[in-house]
């Protein structure tokens, strides 16, 4: 099992501030779905969540899940959040990652610095775009970047799902330059808001 291995970079993916900036929805007009983008996802994460990280072992293929609850704070400026996560990896193992994001309206881009204690802070870039809008509590959001996953280059990309109190963020991977049948699941962060 691994499941520190891939703590920092999922983080960093799967707890992204949203954004959605570019998207279509049946219930919106595009216009529509604009203008409430960057108010909706971004700030109804704010508050205290609880739940686990699962990820994919890949040495037995198996669904492993540890806890975790996160506290998101929102910056007066609007557009940077604060993260802070607390995974329970075992009896003494209490593993603290701090991200810190900053939504790029123009760009349709969120940048994010994560920290942990024994590791180089890890700087990550994604495109975001909203899916699917209903209302501040019920959305999706994909987001896409290019790193490496296993230790070699990769496509990544995380849907994340608001359904009110619950937050549901998915990782998917392929190998650089392979088809839509290359995505394959490598870990998900399910959440439930405790409150502000």
């Amino acid at each position: 099992m691994r499941p520190l291995a891939v703590l920092a970079c999922s983080l960093a993916l799967a707890m992204a501030p949203s954004t959605g900036l570019a998207a279509t929805n049946d219930g919106l007009s595009a216009q529509g779905l604009a203008a409430e983008s960057a108010a909706g996802p971004l700030r109804s994460l704010v508050g205290r969540w609880s739940g686990a990280l699962g990820y994919r072992d890949y040495q037995s293929d198996r669904l492993f899940e540890i806890p975790v609850t996160t506290t998101i704070v929102q910056v007066a400026d609007g557009v940077t959040q604060i993260r802070t996560s607390l995974f329970d990896d075992g009896p003494d193992k209490p593993v603290w990652i701090t991200t810190t994001s900053l939504l790029d309206e123009a760009a349709g881009t969120v940048t994010s610095a994560s920290y942990r204690s024994g590791r180089s802070v890890e700087l990550t870039t994604e495109t975001v775009r909203l899916v699917t809008w209903t209302d501040p509590t019920h959305w999706t959001l994909v987001y896409e970047s290019a790193a490496e996953d296993d230790d070699q280059p990769a496509d990544i990309r995380v849907t994340e799902t608001r359904d009110g109190d619950s937050l549901m963020s998915v990782k998917d991977v392929r190998p650089v330059g392979a088809d839509d049948s290359a995505w394959r699941f490598r870990n998900q962060t399910r959440l439930t808001r405790l409150g502000d």
